[in-house]
């Protein structure tokens, strides 16, 4: 049997800092994933009538993939840095722009084969919610960038009281 070495206090109190600091990207970990999936079953859907159109889902996993690495990064890199994230996003929010230009003059066969004209509400919707998602995360990102995010005020506030926040410890 192993002996376990005693966890001191200062350990603890860096473990949650770190936790903490890492959390303060969760959004983009979840946003990251839906995008992803959303991607992956647009790729997958491609397959049934492939086309050179079928290559832009498949760059945005590609995309996706870079930017769920930068996130894992901001574990051992304590940084605000989100240089990929912030590219990975403004390129989606491209391709769904002008996946709604071609909704709209007629031509989204040519970007999504596999639905057909009834299906143009629903696509229109789709990427709409996208673009919106798209412009949060890059507002957010701006904001954690710079310091100006709600949870760096919690995070500021938890390591100048010690690990603690409003009398409990984490």
């Amino acid at each position: 049997m192993t002996k376990r070495k005693p966890v001191t206090q200062a350990a603890k109190k860096e473990y949650a800092n770190k936790s903490m600091r890492f959390n303060r990207f969760l959004l983009f970990r979840y946003m990251t994933a839906i995008f992803f999936f959303v991607n992956l079953y647009w790729t997958i859907l491609s397959l049934s009538q492939w086309t050179w159109a079928g290559l832009i889902p498949i760059a945005l996993l590609i995309v996706d993939g870079l930017i769920l690495i930068e996130q894992t990064q901001k574990y051992w890199q304590q940084s605000n840095r989100l240089l990929v994230t912030k590219i990975g996003y403004w390129l989606q929010f491209g391709v769904n722009l002008i996946a709604i230009l071609f909704i709209l003059i007629g031509q989204q066969a040519t970007l999504i084969p596999f639905m057909n004209q009834s299906g143009r509400g629903i696509l229109l919707g789709l990427f709409t919610v996208g673009m919106m998602a798209c412009l949060f995360i890059q507002r957010k990102a701006w904001l954690i960038e710079h310091d100006r995010d709600k949870y760096f005020t919690y995070l500021t506030t938890f390591e100048t009281q010690g690990g603690t926040v409003n009398g409990f410890r984490k």
